[in-house]
Protein backbone atom coordinates (compact mmCIF):
# COMPACT_ATOMS: atom_id res chain seq x y z
CA UNK A 1 0.00 0.00 0.00
CA UNK A 2 1.43 3.29 -1.14
CA UNK A 3 -0.52 6.49 -0.19
CA UNK A 4 1.81 8.70 -1.75
CA UNK A 5 0.66 11.70 0.53
CA UNK A 6 2.62 15.42 -0.25
CA UNK A 7 1.91 18.49 1.05
CA UNK A 8 0.56 20.69 -1.55
CA UNK A 9 3.09 23.60 -2.93
CA UNK A 10 1.49 26.48 -5.38
CA UNK A 11 2.93 28.93 -7.77
CA UNK A 12 2.82 31.58 -5.14
CA UNK A 13 4.48 29.47 -2.89
CA UNK A 14 7.35 28.58 -5.74
CA UNK A 15 8.03 32.44 -5.80
CA UNK A 16 9.87 31.79 -2.08
CA UNK A 17 10.58 28.41 -2.42
CA UNK A 18 12.13 28.13 -6.05
CA UNK A 19 11.82 25.85 -8.66
CA UNK A 20 12.37 21.65 -8.19
CA UNK A 21 15.29 19.87 -9.59
CA UNK A 22 14.31 17.58 -12.17
CA UNK A 23 12.51 14.70 -11.40
CA UNK A 24 12.31 15.07 -7.87
CA UNK A 25 9.90 17.53 -5.21
CA UNK A 26 13.37 18.56 -4.35
CA UNK A 27 12.38 22.96 -3.73
CA UNK A 28 15.82 25.08 -4.32
CA UNK A 29 16.08 28.57 -3.57
CA UNK A 30 19.43 30.64 -2.66
CA UNK A 31 20.16 33.93 -1.64
CA UNK A 32 21.22 36.00 1.61
CA UNK A 33 21.48 35.34 5.06
CA UNK A 34 18.98 37.42 6.15
CA UNK A 35 16.76 35.59 2.55
CA UNK A 36 17.32 32.55 4.87
CA UNK A 37 15.54 33.58 7.27
CA UNK A 38 12.73 35.34 6.02
CA UNK A 39 12.34 31.63 3.97
CA UNK A 40 12.31 29.18 6.95
CA UNK A 41 9.51 31.62 8.29
CA UNK A 42 7.86 31.08 5.49
CA UNK A 43 8.64 27.31 5.03
CA UNK A 44 7.62 26.77 8.82
CA UNK A 45 4.08 28.96 8.75
CA UNK A 46 2.95 27.37 5.81
CA UNK A 47 4.28 23.33 6.02
CA UNK A 48 5.72 23.17 9.47
CA UNK A 49 6.40 20.99 11.43
CA UNK A 50 9.31 20.26 9.78
CA UNK A 51 12.96 18.26 10.45
CA UNK A 52 15.80 17.79 8.75
CA UNK A 53 17.02 14.74 6.78
CA UNK A 54 18.24 13.03 9.66
CA UNK A 55 15.67 14.40 12.00
CA UNK A 56 13.50 12.23 9.35
CA UNK A 57 14.31 9.36 11.20
CA UNK A 58 12.55 10.13 14.50
CA UNK A 59 9.19 9.19 12.65
CA UNK A 60 10.33 6.76 10.65
CA UNK A 61 12.54 4.25 11.18
CA UNK A 62 14.89 3.76 7.87
CA UNK A 63 18.38 5.03 7.26
CA UNK A 64 19.65 8.15 5.74
CA UNK A 65 20.17 6.14 2.81
CA UNK A 66 16.49 5.51 2.67
CA UNK A 67 15.53 9.40 2.78
CA UNK A 68 17.69 9.93 -0.16
CA UNK A 69 16.42 7.20 -1.94
CA UNK A 70 13.02 8.79 -1.45
CA UNK A 71 14.06 12.14 -2.12
CA UNK A 72 15.46 11.07 -5.60
CA UNK A 73 12.44 9.25 -6.36
CA UNK A 74 9.92 12.30 -6.47
CA UNK A 75 8.45 10.53 -3.30
CA UNK A 76 9.40 12.81 -0.65
CA UNK A 77 9.20 16.67 -0.63
CA UNK A 78 12.33 18.80 0.80
CA UNK A 79 12.62 22.37 0.34
CA UNK A 80 16.36 23.78 0.57
CA UNK A 81 18.22 27.25 0.56
CA UNK A 82 21.64 27.62 0.01
CA UNK A 83 23.40 31.44 1.49
CA UNK A 84 25.45 32.82 -0.80
CA UNK A 85 28.32 35.71 -1.23
CA UNK A 86 30.73 36.78 -3.41
CA UNK A 87 34.28 36.29 -3.95
CA UNK A 88 36.94 37.12 -6.42
CA UNK A 89 38.71 34.18 -8.38
CA UNK A 90 42.27 33.71 -8.29
CA UNK A 91 43.22 35.44 -11.52
CA UNK A 92 40.81 38.39 -10.45
CA UNK A 93 37.36 37.47 -11.57
CA UNK A 94 34.43 38.08 -9.12
CA UNK A 95 31.95 34.60 -8.87
CA UNK A 96 29.64 33.22 -6.59
CA UNK A 97 30.23 31.01 -3.65
CA UNK A 98 27.33 28.46 -2.20
CA UNK A 99 27.16 27.22 0.81
CA UNK A 100 25.94 23.54 1.38
CA UNK A 101 22.20 24.18 2.03
CA UNK A 102 19.74 24.20 4.92
CA UNK A 103 17.15 21.48 3.84
CA UNK A 104 14.11 20.17 6.13
CA UNK A 105 11.39 18.20 5.45
CA UNK A 106 7.25 17.95 6.52
CA UNK A 107 6.68 16.07 9.68
CA UNK A 108 3.73 15.30 8.16
CA UNK A 109 4.74 13.79 5.27
CA UNK A 110 7.72 11.44 7.44
CA UNK A 111 4.82 10.20 9.56
CA UNK A 112 2.50 9.21 6.26
CA UNK A 113 5.80 7.19 5.04
CA UNK A 114 5.98 6.14 8.47
CA UNK A 115 2.70 4.81 8.75
CA UNK A 116 3.60 2.78 5.17
CA UNK A 117 6.12 1.30 5.85
CA UNK A 118 4.82 -0.19 9.51
CA UNK A 119 1.64 -1.63 7.33
CA UNK A 120 3.95 -3.41 5.09
CA UNK A 121 6.32 -4.88 7.38
CA UNK A 122 3.39 -6.33 9.71
CA UNK A 123 2.73 -8.12 6.61
CA UNK A 124 5.91 -8.83 5.96
CA UNK A 125 5.17 -13.08 5.99
CA UNK A 126 2.34 -12.38 3.23
CA UNK A 127 5.10 -10.50 0.64
CA UNK A 128 6.59 -12.15 -2.48
CA UNK A 129 9.99 -12.30 -2.20
CA UNK A 130 10.39 -9.44 -4.91
CA UNK A 131 7.77 -7.10 -2.85
CA UNK A 132 10.27 -8.04 0.48
CA UNK A 133 13.29 -7.00 -1.36
CA UNK A 134 11.86 -4.10 -2.45
CA UNK A 135 10.85 -2.99 1.18
CA UNK A 136 14.02 -3.87 2.30
CA UNK A 137 16.00 -1.37 -0.19
CA UNK A 138 13.41 1.20 0.57
CA UNK A 139 14.22 1.60 4.39
CA UNK A 140 18.04 0.87 3.99
CA UNK A 141 18.88 2.25 0.38
CA UNK A 142 21.61 1.23 -1.80
CA UNK A 143 25.70 2.10 -1.22
CA UNK A 144 25.23 4.65 -3.65
CA UNK A 145 21.92 6.32 -2.20
CA UNK A 146 24.43 7.37 1.24
CA UNK A 147 26.28 9.80 -1.21
CA UNK A 148 24.14 13.69 -0.95
CA UNK A 149 26.56 15.11 -3.15
CA UNK A 150 22.43 15.82 -4.97
CA UNK A 151 21.15 17.59 -1.79
CA UNK A 152 24.78 19.71 -1.24
CA UNK A 153 24.90 20.73 -4.95
CA UNK A 154 22.18 22.88 -7.15
CA UNK A 155 22.17 20.77 -9.98
CA UNK A 156 21.51 24.18 -11.84
CA UNK A 157 25.20 25.27 -11.14
CA UNK A 158 26.94 22.43 -12.92
CA UNK A 159 29.12 23.82 -15.39
CA UNK A 160 28.91 27.18 -14.51
CA UNK A 161 32.49 28.73 -14.28
CA UNK A 162 30.78 31.92 -12.27
CA UNK A 163 29.83 29.82 -9.75
CA UNK A 164 31.66 28.33 -6.79
CA UNK A 165 30.45 25.41 -4.03
CA UNK A 166 31.86 25.90 -0.91
CA UNK A 167 32.49 22.39 -0.95
CA UNK A 168 35.22 22.78 -3.66
CA UNK A 169 38.52 23.88 -2.49
CA UNK A 170 39.52 27.03 -4.48
CA UNK A 171 43.02 27.38 -6.36
CA UNK A 172 44.30 29.60 -3.58
CA UNK A 173 43.26 27.47 -0.68
CA UNK A 174 44.88 24.10 -2.83
CA UNK A 175 47.78 25.79 -3.33
CA UNK A 176 47.96 26.17 0.68
CA UNK A 177 46.84 22.81 1.56
CA UNK A 178 49.84 21.52 -1.06
CA UNK A 179 52.58 23.96 0.68
CA UNK A 180 50.99 22.35 4.41
CA UNK A 181 51.82 19.47 3.05
CA UNK A 182 55.35 20.03 1.46
CA UNK A 183 56.46 21.52 4.71
CA UNK A 184 55.36 18.50 6.95
CA UNK A 185 56.60 15.86 4.10
CA UNK A 186 59.20 17.30 1.28
CA UNK A 187 58.92 16.13 -1.68
CA UNK A 188 61.60 14.99 -4.55
CA UNK A 189 62.03 16.96 -7.36
CA UNK A 190 59.80 15.41 -9.80
CA UNK A 191 57.04 15.40 -7.62
CA UNK A 192 57.42 18.80 -7.24
CA UNK A 193 56.90 19.10 -10.86
CA UNK A 194 53.99 17.25 -11.01
CA UNK A 195 52.86 19.54 -8.32
CA UNK A 196 53.35 22.95 -10.25
CA UNK A 197 51.66 21.45 -13.29
CA UNK A 198 48.39 20.39 -11.31
CA UNK A 199 48.13 24.05 -10.13
CA UNK A 200 48.59 25.26 -13.48
CA UNK A 201 46.05 22.89 -14.84
CA UNK A 202 43.32 24.19 -12.24
CA UNK A 203 43.92 27.99 -12.69
CA UNK A 204 43.23 27.23 -16.48
CA UNK A 205 40.30 25.52 -15.26
CA UNK A 206 39.06 28.41 -12.82
CA UNK A 207 39.24 30.96 -16.00
CA UNK A 208 37.63 28.44 -18.43
CA UNK A 209 40.66 28.17 -20.75
CA UNK A 210 42.23 25.58 -22.50
CA UNK A 211 45.39 24.78 -23.21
Amino acid sequence: METDLHVTVTAKDREIVGETDSGTRMYRQSGSQEGSRRWYEYISDRWGPLVSPGGAAMYVQVSRAGIHKRLKAGKMTAFLFHVTGRERTFSGKERTVKSQPYVYIPVIECKVWATEVAMRSMDAENLSEAEFNALCDEIDGSKKDWDQDFVDRDPKDRGKKDVRSELDLTVRETVELLIDLWKAKPWKKEELLDRRALFKLMKQKEEGGKK
